[in-house]
């Protein structure tokens, strides 16, 4: 009989520990809100752990800028979001590093155009060319999200279309280009004649028409008019060109 109560008890212990996991196991298709990634502090990417810190908990890995994740919790401890990333992985992540994914729809869209220094300006990882870290240069008629327009008084807070990192530009260097992308239509360059790249013309025609600049694969482009030639496409380019693509080397 003790035996029997023994075995029955260890059973129950079973079950409930089985409970427990069960009620612990989270999955990335769970309804919980959606979340990405969007680090400035480190630049591009942020680290998951398994407990809200960077000191003692374990690194479990690196999640770049653009990653989903679903969080469970987000002010979970420490200033750390309890998360799902899409590989399964259940961890924390620096609350500050990710933006709920329905706060970036409709985000205001501004083109770069500098005149002081004329034709490009910098970014930095602070609101400040003197404190700030140079994060690269970007030249005028590249595009850029804006994050957050009152960042400071003088700079604010963005995200490059180009490279797709984050840091802050001078206000000064921007000018309003609208509250969506310029274009509904993206394509991107993928050539393979000639392997690996493209050329834009001002013509719709690689004869006629003037080069206006390689486009490597990979490179979006904007659809300004598709059927703008048998052959060719109108786009514009991330650098704000404007002009000529075989269709043959954009895939949409």
């Amino acid at each position: 009989m003790k035996n029997i109560r023994r075995i029955a008890a260890a059973l129950l212990c079973l079950v409930l520990l089985c409970s427990a996991s069960a009620a612990l196991a989270y999955s990335f298709a769970d309804n919980y809100p959606l979340y990405i990634v969007e680090s400035y502090q480190p630049n591009g990417y942020c680290y998951l752990y398994d407990q809200p810190s960077d000191i003692t908990g374990r690194n479990l890995g690196r999640y770049n800028n653009g990653a989903f994740m679903k969080v469970i919790q987000f002010n979970a401890k420490n200033g750390y979001a309890h998360v799902i990333c899409q590989d399964g992985k259940v961890g924390y992540v620096h609350n500050y590093s990710i933006t709920q994914y329905m706060d970036t729809y409709r985000r205001p869209i501004y083109r770069i155009y500098s005149t002081s220094p004329a034709g490009y300006c910098y970014l930095y990882d602070k609101p400040s060319s003197v404190n700030g870290k140079n994060l690269g240069r970007h030249n005028n008629g590249e595009y850029v999200e804006v994050l957050d327009w009152d960042a400071s008084d003088q700079y604010a807070r963005v995200q490059c279309w180009k490279d797709g990192k984050y840091g802050y530009i001078a206000k000064t260097a921007l000018v309003y280009a609208g509250d969506s992308m310029p274009y509904d239509d993206v394509a991107y360059v993928n050539s393979t004649q000639p392997k690996g790249y493209c050329y834009l013309y001002d013509k719709p025609s690689s004869v006629k028409g003037r080069n206006l600049g390689r486009h490597n694969n990979g490179e979006a482009v904007f659809i300004i008019n598709w059927d703008a030639d048998s052959t060719y496409a109108q786009v514009e380019c991330m650098d704000g060109k404007i002009g000529y693509i075989n269709k043959n080397s954009l895939e949409r």
